[in-house]
């Protein structure tokens, strides 16, 4: 089959098919958002959260349309210049008095080879931009997911705040109960209804926060943000998996799809600066057409032959600019190299750490069985307020920050996996 049949097709193919791969998530969008608003208590998963912000369609455009314009650059390289029609007409004044009239098609052939090193610049150029829309996905997943766990926190704390406050609600009718019968004074009762008013000011600021990003998370994956009520999420504040090996994750960071796209756009300004030393060779242009004329001798055969002399012009700027380039870009991809793997070697311990921790402050988690205790003596005359109002402290604040430790982990494990490309879409 013939060579431009074939690019032809495929880049026809290309377009068809990232056509239809548009139009199957925009169906997908559609449906999951009237699925979703169907139900006014619907828990929104993280997978759920990612496919509606990835397959908006503002999102699908603005990435094909990156890649749309890298394709306009391909084609222009690869498009021969349209032929040139030429007239011309002589008037020559005299005892004949006569004109002669020129007509010329002429034709610029690329015979030296310029055009295949830029389109071959061109299209590595766009293969650089389409890795680049891989990282904007893959950059756009982590801010969907961050969001969505920073809203899975604060909804877990407000759950907590909510537990402490219907333990104290119990205590606080025992309290009434005891005081009633003139076992203890009216002190404990304040005490305790004084913890209570620092409790609910905690728990409404953590609601308030919870709403604040459920509004941010709506907004980034396209979902109306005047739902009322607002919607909670569901899933595990703690990462399922661990990492993979560091050893794993330093192999495979050369080939994430930003360092690939600098490597890449390397290669393209090399193949600009050979297309540059070529400057000795240009294009040929040839011509044909016929000249009449009045006096009636018969038409005239023209042909015509052009070349321009690379004597001022040898692409001396071209060439500077491309050789800078590369040196610019080649620093670019050292320096990033060294610091992802410096961050990777950094994130990769840190959630060793805080996963570590994570199961020494569960395994050590007795502070129900405390409350539980504590309750049993208060009930019994054994201990004050002040030392059941401790234990339901101790035991929040025990829970609490596990639950910090357990997102920690998560946006470590995320910006992890971003710049790794591990579990991402």
């Amino acid at each position: 089959m013939n060579k431009g049949l074939l690019q032809q097709r495929t880049q026809t193919g290309l377009s068809t098919a990232r056509s239809v791969s548009g139009a199957i998530g925009f169906l997908l969008l559609l449906v999951t958002v009237q699925a979703w608003a169907g139900t006014a208590t619907a828990l929104l998963s993280e997978q759920e959260a990612v496919d509606l912000g990835l397959n908006r369609p503002e999102v699908i455009q603005q990435l094909e349309s990156s890649i749309e314009l890298a394709e306009s650059d391909l084609v222009e390289a690869r498009t021969w210049k349209n032929p040139e029609l030429s007239f011309e007409q002589e008037n020559i004044s005299g005892l004949d008095n006569t004109t002669s009239r020129s007509y010329m098609l002429s034709q610029t052939l690329n015979l030296s080879g310029q055009m295949a090193m830029k389109t071959e610049a061109a299209r590595q150029r766009l293969d650089a931009v389409t890795l680049e829309t891989s990282q904007q996905r893959m950059e756009r997943t982590a801010d969907i997911k961050k969001t969505f766990y920073e809203v899975l926190y604060h909804q877990q704390l407000h759950d907590i705040f909510s537990e402490w406050r219907s333990a104290m609600d119990t205590m606080e009718s025992v309290m009434d109960t005891r005081m009633k019968a003139g076992d203890i004074s009216g002190y404990d009762l304040s005490r305790l209804k004084r913890e209570q008013l620092f409790v609910q000011a905690g728990q409404r600021q953590a609601h308030a926060e919870h709403d604040r990003l459920i509004h941010e998370l709506l907004a980034i994956t396209g979902l109306p943000g005047d739902t009322s009520p607002l919607p909670g999420v569901s899933g595990s504040l703690l990462p399922e998996t661990l990492p993979l090996p560091l050893e794993q994750l330093l192999e495979q960071v050369t080939r994430q799809p930003d360092l690939m796209a600098i490597q890449l756009q390397n290669k393209a300004y090399a193949t600009d600066e050979r297309l540059a030393n070529r400057w000795w060779l240009s294009d040929l242009t040839l011509g044909a057409g016929v000249k009449d004329g009045d006096n009636g001798e018969g038409d005239a055969l023209l042909l015509q032959l052009s070349m321009p002399i690379p004597l001022f012009d040898r692409n001396s700027a071209a060439l500077t600019r491309a050789k800078a380039s590369q040196r610019h870009l080649q620093n670019t991809y050292t320096l990033a190299l060294s610091e992802r793997e410096g961050k990777i070697r950094g994130l990769w311990n840190q959630a060793s750490e805080l996963a570590g921790t994570i199961q020494s402050l569960a395994a050590d988690e007795n502070c129900q069985a405390i409350v539980q205790t504590s309750e049993l003596a208060y009930k019994a005359g054994e201990i004050g307020v002040l030392e059941i109002i401790d234990a339901y402290r101790s035991s929040f604040e025990n829970r609490a920050q596990i639950l910090s430790l357990m997102r920690e982990t998560r946006m470590v494990r995320i910006e992890l996996d971003v710049i790794t490309g591990g579990n991402t879409q």
